[in-house]
């Protein structure tokens, strides 16, 4: 779990401190600290979107945006305009009043009773605690779910939980406007309990790296919009020629590399190449993402921004992917395309 945590945090930063000394001069505030904390002020007032990787954050202030966090311990007691986007280890919400929604993944997550959410919020959490305001719904994977007399959701509660070890515990004085949507898990054998383990593993594990994707992507969108513009591009108007192209350096690349490594001169152009490789493959969900969020908002008639239908999106992926058998093929199918899109528009620069 140490390692997990460090791994966290060194990736949040590096990703961080990379886009913020190699893209250029941008809007949005980025703050990067590896070894100190990180503290926004009461008094400090962001006039755009806040990115911050630490390993301990405490935000008072006011930002009038979208706030995103990497770090193990967060603690959010300011006013966030927009939506709050936080991988972490710890997470506490004390007198926060976010306008948008709350997407967290994280080992804990308290909402204390000052607290507001206007907008609705998606909890992976090994324990989660509500006693907030959640003026839309509530979205909860976790093992152990405790919401508190003061806990006021304008909408529904949907929620996940094992029925051993943990469970729901729901005070009778919380006020929950819609309906009580449950799925307990049922543990009361080794082997049923191994099972749901695994299924605790996996959500925390699919949630986290939801919350991590989508954090690349409101950079990517940032800071290379003009780039990811044109992939999806060749996304909506080359599709069968992008799965094609992506199927085939798939099948490509490790014959490929092992090739270019038998060869002293190809040796530096193979280590280049992998490192593209990953580069791509990681991106290649993420450049579908808003096409295939603004397809969908545009059949449900959804008014959705640019930023929105990329986290629709990838939030679409993820559903789709616990789905057994389909949605690992959707999956393939996905990254395919994606890695064929951006091959494209890779060749296109050296025509």
């Amino acid at each position: 779990m140490e390692m997990l945590k460090k791994v966290l945090v060194s990736i949040s930063v590096f990703v961080l401190a990379f886009f913020g000394v190699f893209a250029g001069p941008v809007s949005a505030k980025i703050i990067a600290e590896e070894n100190r904390p990180v503290m926004v002020a009461k008094t400090e007032v962001v006039d755009d979107d806040l990115f911050i990787g630490a390993q301990t954050v405490e935000m008072a202030g006011t930002v009038n945006g979208d706030l995103f966090i990497g770090a193990q311990s967060v603690t959010i007691s300011g006013v966030v305009k927009g939506s709050v986007y936080v991988g972490a280890q710890n997470i506490i919400l004390k007198s926060a009043i976010i306008n948008g929604s709350l997407f967290v993944g994280a080992a804990t997550v308290s909402l204390e009773s000052d607290s507001q959410i206007n907008g609705s919020v998606y909890v992976g959490a090994g324990t989660l605690s509500v006693d907030s305001q959640i003026k839309r719904s509530l979205y909860a994977g976790t093992g152990n779910l405790m919401i508190g007399g003061n806990t006021l959701i304008g909408k529904d509660l949907y929620y996940a939980v094992g029925n051993e070890q943990g469970g729901a515990s729901i005070s009778p004085q919380a006020k929950i406007s819609g309906n009580i949507y449950k799925s307990e898990v049922d543990t009361s054998t080794p082997q049923q309990t191994a099972k749901a383990s695994y299924s605790g593993v996996k959500l925390m594990a699919g949630l986290l790296s939801l919350a991590g994707s989508l954090v690349v992507a409101f950079f990517y969108l940032k800071f290379f919009g003009d780039h990811f513009t044109q992939v999806s591009k060749l996304l909506t108007t080359s599709f069968w020629k992008s799965l094609g192209v992506g199927f085939l350096v798939t099948i490509a690349a490790v014959p490929g590399f092992i090739l270019l490594l038998v060869t002293v001169v190809g040796i530096p152009l193979a280590g280049v190449s992998f490192l593209v490789f990953l580069l791509f493959a990681y991106l290649a969900k993420i450049v579908v993402s808003q096409p295939l969020g603004e397809w969908i908002s545009k059949k449900l008639n959804w008014k959705i921004s640019f930023y929105g239908a990329s986290a629709f999106g990838l939030l679409t992926m993820y559903i789709i992917g616990v789905i057994p058998f389909f949605g690992p093929l959707v999956g393939l199918v996905i990254f395919w395309v994606g890695l064929g899109a951006l091959t494209l528009q890779t060749l296109s620069k050296f025509k």
